[in-house]
């Protein structure tokens, strides 16, 4: 019997150790991290914080108005010195970490027309060019009137970091481009590459709809000249298959070895037309219109820079009279008001 009474306290003993009666040494460590490796965004609190801290640099006085920048931008830009062109390309994953790490988001902390409150939002895309220098779309440090009666930008990075925009450097029009300064913000920068083909291979990382640092890809799809309007000279652009919208604008695109071809400009979006034979054809055809990099690259040069256009108040609307209340009218009877 004490044999048996021995074997049984020492398999008592195994079960007590590990109750599901398997072996210890055949169960895995823990899968689970103890901090994910990826990068992993939470929108809303990238831009809800963010937008404290650019309301916190205000209270400083460090932001600059729109109006501001485009008075003092300079008549003429000096050279910029720029990264050689890169000649290994990365895999995706990788492309989309460099990328990262040399894109910001464009927060923006404005007064809509008819208010004196600030709001904030995520509302573009820049990148590094240069240490303290970012290349963004012209009309992204530009004000809409009928959105804004006044502007002050900011650049988020992928820490959520927020650096005031303090100074267009260099500008152009023509080409919706221009190059902004951004005191102590030293990010790698992107290098400028000219003469992209139709048929390359493309990616994009940009803030599409303020889903902050999205990385998306596609191919050239044909390069292009066009003008804004008829005061302006044709501007060269490429258009792109890499999927963006609004908030995008100023993104870099660039190739499999991360440097930039073009910079996100514009969505045409064509939803239905007629054919040869009169009869309507229903259905959407959208050209993703970028800047291209020969555009951006004369900005690095010596040069004479386009003035910013000027933001335009939208005039207060006049006040309205109110009709007097008819008397003969019963009391029941809804009388229309002035709106």
């Amino acid at each position: 019997m004490k044999p048996l009474f021995l074997i049984f306290l020492l398999c008592a003993g195994l079960l007590a150790q590990n109750p599901n009666g398997t072996n210890n040494a055949a169960i895995p460590p823990s899968t689970t991290p103890a901090k994910d490796p990826r990068y992993i965004v939470e929108d809303e609190h990238f831009e809800s914080d963010a937008g404290k801290a650019t309301d916190q640099l205000a209270k400083e006085g460090k932001l600059v108005t729109y109006t501001q920048l485009a008075k003092s931008l300079p008549k003429s830009r000096a050279e910029l010195a720029l990264p050689a062109v890169a000649g290994s390309p990365h895999t995706p994953t990788e492309l989309a970490e460099t990328l990262r790490h040399s894109t910001v988001a464009m927060g923006l902390r404005y007064q809509e027309p008819h208010s004196k409150k600030w709001r904030f939002m995520i509302g573009a895309t820049a990148f590094a060019v240069a240490p303290e220098t970012l290349s963004t779309s012209l009309h992204v440090m530009t004000i809409d009137p009928t959105l804004m009666r006044e502007a002050q930008a900011v650049a988020v990075t992928e820490e959520g970091k927020v650096f005031p925009v303090t100074e267009i450097i260099a500008s152009s029009d023509r080409a919706d481009t221009c190059l902004i300064k951004v005191p102590g913000l030293m990010l790698p920068a992107l290098p400028l590459r000219v003469g992209v083909r139709p048929g390359e291979a493309v990616w994009c990382m940009s803030h599409p709809d303020g889903f902050s640092f999205m990385f998306t890809g596609g191919q050239v799809a044909r390069i292009s000249r066009d003008r804004y309007d008829e005061k302006h000279q044709p501007a060269l652009h490429v258009e792109v298959t890499a999927e963006y919208c609004p908030g995008s604008s100023g993104g870099a695109v660039t190739d499999a070895e991360g440097n930039v071809i073009a910079q996100v400009s514009s969505i045409n979006n064509y939803d239905g037309f007629t054919s040869r034979d009169g009869k309507a054809v229903n259905g959407i055809v959208s050209a993703r219109t970028c800047t291209a990099t020969e555009e951006l690259f004369v900005l690095t040069k010596p040069g004479e820079n386009e003035p910013v256009p000027l933001p335009t108040p939208m005039p207060m609307p006049k006040p309205k009279h109110r009709a007097p209340k008819s008397q003969s009218l019963p009391a029941s009877t809804p009388f229309p008001r002035a709106r």
